[in-house]
């Protein structure tokens, strides 16, 4: 809403009348087609237009909410025009710029005031000396009465904001738990997915791990996709014999000592084999680390 133009010392010129609400532009917005708005009024009217289309209230063109921007010169113009205090009818005589209004009236000593005591209607001047005076205003009783009142009402809103914010810490709770488990869900199920691809497109059951060099990397990386569970159709007892098969042909060898150990370490922290089988991983990898030392 805009500015009443009562309370304008000289007539107001019709150029800055909001086409909205016919009153004295207020932090006006101007559109592309040139038509010019108080800002609330402008919003207001967008708001009413949610599910149309929007169009400037004048010619009725198509506009975009986005596309509007503030008038800094008109709005400096019409803050300086000179008004009466809206006390005027109380008996202020004062005349000064609209941009200053605002402050004037926070100390108007003639804006109306309702005493809490005996609700009787003051000037503001006029209530500081009737306060000091006010039976009912003064009245201990009255005044803890009105206060208990307060207080057991800011209470009882205190008490529901609680208790709206319980729910909502439960309903977030609540939401999180549901979201880490379709997390979890997910994740399982793009393993198995990866899982599965990696048995169909790495492992052949009739392929002699052990006798190539490549092929020991290949056994190190389907042990590891598996570490806690081993696939039900895979033979452990083949998997140790490819792992001695490795053990024995290349761990002389320097090129592939990194590889050896990779895949025998691989081996150990999975929970595939018997006890006496991962002795035999250990000693294989302590036998591994000597030759280290003494190449």
């Amino acid at each position: 809403m805009g500015y009443n133009a009562n309370i304008f010392v000289t007539p107001v010129d019709q150029n800055l009348l909001c086409g909205i609400c016919k009153e004295v532009l207020k932090n006006p917005r101007a559109m592309h087609c040139g038509h010019t708005y108080c800002e609330e009024c402008l919003e207001n009217w967008f708001k009413s237009a949610k599910n149309v289309k929007k169009t400037c209230p004048t010619c009725r063109r198509d506009v975009i909410s986005s596309n509007t921007a503030p008038v800094l010169a008109l709005t400096a113009f019409i803050e300086g025009l000179s008004v009466k205090c809206e006390n005027a009818v109380n008996g202020c005589k004062m005349v000064l710029k609209l941009g200053d209004l605002e402050k004037h009236l926070e100390r108007c000593g003639f804006t109306l005031v309702e005493c809490s005591g005996c609700y009787k209607i003051f000037s503001q001047s006029d209530f500081n000396n009737h306060r000091k005076k006010c039976a009912k205003l003064n009245d201990t009783s009255c005044f803890d009465a009105r206060v208990h009142a307060e207080i057991v009402a800011i209470q009882n809103e205190l008490f529901k904001t609680k208790k709206s914010l319980r729910t909502s810490e439960e309903t977030v709770r609540r939401l999180e738990s549901n979201l880490f488990e379709l997390r979890v869900q997910r994740r399982i199920r793009a393993e198995a997915t990866r899982a599965e691809d990696f048995r169909e497109s790495v492992w052949d059951p009739d392929y002699s791990y052990g006798y190539s060099p490549r092929s020991i990397v290949h056994l190190s990386t389907f042990i590891s996709c598996f570490l806690a569970n081993k696939p039900p159709y895979v033979d452990k007892e083949r998997i140790f014999v490819c792992l001695k098969r490795c053990f024995d042909f290349y761990h002389n060898c320097a090129a592939f000592w990194q590889d050896v150990h990779m895949l025998l370490a691989t081996a150990l922290a999975s929970g595939w084999f018997r006890d006496e089988q991962r002795k035999t991983l250990d000693n294989w990898l302590k036998t591994l680390a000597r030759e280290r030392l003494l190449k």
